[in-house]
C-alpha cells in the first residue's frame, strides 16, 4: 500500500533554527529576544492561513520578505537532519512531498542533495497557505487529504491543517523549533516523535 508523507521543512528536515535567527537579525535588525518572542507567537498561530484572507498587498509584502530571507539563508551553511532523511528513505512504498512557509531559494537546492525524491516541494512562492499546498499535492497524487501523513514541528501547522489531515496522521518532531513540550499542547504523546527512528514505528517498520 502506498504511503503519502508530507513534511514541513524548517526544523523537520532542515536544521535551520540558528541560521534563521542570524538572518532575521541581519535583515530586520531585531535582537535575539525579540525574534524569539515574535517566533513563539507565529509558531502557535500562523499569520497566513487561508482564513486570514490576506490582501494582495500583504501577500506581496510577505513574499518580498520571504525571498529576501531566502537569499540570506542560502549563504548560511545549515545542515539537514541526515539521520532523519535516512529513516524516511528506509520506509517502503512512499510518495514524499514538502510544504513550507519558507522560500524555495534556500529549500530546493538543499533538498536536491538530500538523497530523497520529492514529487512536490511547495514553498511560500507557491502559496502562503499550507492548506492550499496540501490540497494541491493530494489532488495531484489522487488521494483524499485524510490519507496523507503530515510531519511538523509547530503547533500552528497542526491548527492550520487539522481540518484537512486526519488527526491520527499528524505528527510532531520534537527536534524542531518548538520542542516536545510545546507540541504537546496540540498533539498527544503517541503523535510526537522523540527520535528520528520513531517514524519507522508509525508504519510498523521497527
Amino acid at each position: 500500500v502506498m504511503k503519502h508523507l508530507i513534511f514541513d521543512f524548517d526544523g523537520v528536515l532542515g536544521d535551520t533554527n540558528q541560521a534563521r535567527i542570524e538572518v532575521i537579525k541581519e535583515i530586520d535588525f531585531l535582537s535575539e529576544e525579540e525574534i524569539l518572542t515574535e517566533s513563539r507567537q507565529y509558531w502557535m498561530q500562523s499569520t497566513h492561513m487561508r482564513s486570514a484572507n490576506l490582501s494582495a498587498e500583504t501577500i506581496k509584502k510577505n513574499l518580498d520578505w520571504s525571498r529576501k530571507f531566502g537569499e540570506a539563508m542560502v549563504k548560511k551553511d545549515f545542515p539537514l537532519f541526515d539521520d532523519f532523511l535516512k529513516e524516511i528513505a528506509g520506509i517502503e512504498d512512499t510518495r514524499l512531498a514538502v510544504v513550507s512557509s519558507g522560500s524555495e531559494i534556500y529549500i530546493k537546492p538543499n533538498l536536491e542533495n538530500s538523497g530523497l525524491k520529492f514529487t512536490h516541494i511547495l514553498t511560500f512562492e507557491d502559496d502562503p497557505s499550507k492548506e492550499e499546498k496540501v490540497e494541491r499535492i493530494c489532488r495531484d497524487w489522487g488521494v483524499p487529504t485524510k490519507d496523507a501523513y503530515f510531519f511538523t514541528d509547530t503547533v500552528s501547522d497542526v491548527r492550520e491543517l487539522e481540518n484537512l489531515i486526519d488527526n491520527d496522521k499528524m505528527y510532531g518532531c520534537s527536534w524542531g523549533y518548538q520542542g516536545r513540550e510545546n507540541l504537546s499542547i496540540a498533539l498527544d504523546n503517541e503523535h510526537i516523535l522523540n527520535n528520528f527512528e520513531d517514524i519507522r514505528g508509525i508504519f510498523g517498520e521497527d
